[in-house]
């Protein structure tokens, strides 16, 4: 279900490299809400001694994609 709704709340990339710095904003800006959200169903799941493997990973990829974003921004001046 996650997946669904990460694809329908974001738009493609601009393919105007001058719109390119606010949709990298606004992709931050989205997965620091994901990020946040899934935070919480981690401390939910620890609570109930769940596996939360998937989840750690899910974070960890979420982290590196920001990373990149952050990387990008520099480099365009945003």
């Amino acid at each position: 279900m996650l997946r669904a709704t990460i694809g329908l709340t974001m738009n493609k990339p601009p393919h105007n490299s001058a719109e390119m710095p606010d949709y990298l904003k606004a992709r931050k800006l989205h997965l620091n809400g994901i990020i946040t959200l899934m935070g919480d169903m981690k401390k939910l799941n620890a609570i109930a001694n769940k596996d939360a493997k998937v989840e750690t990973l899910t974070i960890d990829a979420i982290v590196a994609e920001l990373d990149f974003i952050d990387v990008q921004l520099k480099r365009k001046g945003g």
